[in-house]
């Protein structure tokens, strides 16, 4: 399950798409992944639910939603699949993700982790406003997230939602009264989430969003669960203030280009996260309560 050696970097974006994502902060690329690859990660996944059904506890890989039981399974994220199928590693490091990547970093990227989170149907959990970059703070804000969905992603089953432009306000306080609510909802108004875009996908598609663009997600109100690997990279200059929510083998390894040899430092003054080192549990424990 190791990397094997960092490809070159074949671009695939164009310079309007490359631009319509610094201004708005994410990106829809339809169609863009093999439909091999696709299948191969889509029965993988089926595969590690599966595995999951017989856990009475949250694992380090598995996090469980309240009443999981091996006759209703309520698995709503695996972390890390690379550590666990090399299919995971080939979409990370190997495949069109990395060039797509490097392409809107601007230069050498790194793998910073990895997860697949399922929306369960009929009431998976609200995510609400948030950014990325403030829960995992970097020396820079050169992160971006790609979303790839393995089943159809709708509003109507809790598709991802983003504010087009957010990531120009820089980093927003995701603390409330002292305590750590891994939102920014009260650093919102009404008429900044009216704006919020409905990011609807198929498989095959891919969605990047910068690590200061505020998104979300809706409840799923549907009869169907929705599966969505996402992959945070972070660019080579960018280097991490605080532990990770979800660590890895791979963290850090480089998917295009070359390590940096000095980190770029954005100036400001930085609202950390709670110390993540004693474990993470998810965004849903914390939005939750």
């Amino acid at each position: 399950m190791e990397p094997q050696g960092t490809p070159p970097h074949r671009p695939v974006l164009t310079t309007l798409q490359v631009a319509e994502y610094r201004d708005r902060g994410f990106l829809s690329i339809p169609g863009v992944l093999d439909r091999d690859l696709l299948g191969r990660l889509t029965a993988t996944t089926e595969r590690l639910w599966n595995e999951g059904r017989g856990l009475t506890a949250k694992t380090r890989h598995h996090d469980l939603a309240p009443g999981h039981s091996a006759e209703t399974p309520r698995i709503r994220r695996i972390s890390s699949p690379t550590e666990l199928d090399d299919v995971f590693v080939e979409a990370a490091f190997r495949s069109v993700l990395g060039d797509i990547a490097a392409d809107l970093v601007g230069g050498a990227v790194k793998f910073y982790h990895a997860k697949i989170n399922f929306k369960l149907p009929q009431g998976g959990a609200e995510i609400g406003w948030h950014q990325d970059w403030p829960v995992f703070p970097h020396t820079n804000s050169n992160l971006v997230a790609l979303s790839i969905p393995l089943n159809p992603s709708r509003r109507g089953n809790g598709c991802l939602r983003s504010i087009p432009g957010s990531q120009g306000r820089g980093a927003l306080s995701h603390w409330a009264d002292g305590r750590y609510m891994l939102n920014c909802n009260a650093s919102l108004s009404e008429a900044d989430m009216a704006e919020a875009e409905f990011n609807e996908a198929e498989p095959g598609d891919v969605l990047a969003h910068h690590g200061l663009v505020v998104h979300g997600s809706e409840a799923n109100r549907s009869d169907e669960i929705r599966t969505t690997l996402i992959i945070q990279y972070a660019a080579a200059d960018a280097f991490a203030y605080t532990a990770p929510v979800i660590d890895s083998v791979h963290r850090n390894r480089m998917v295009r280009g070359e390590p940096a040899s000095h980190a770029r430092v954005e100036a400001g003054v930085i609202e950390l996260p709670p110390d993540f080192s004693r474990g993470y549990t998810s965004i849903y424990t914390h939005q939750g309560g």
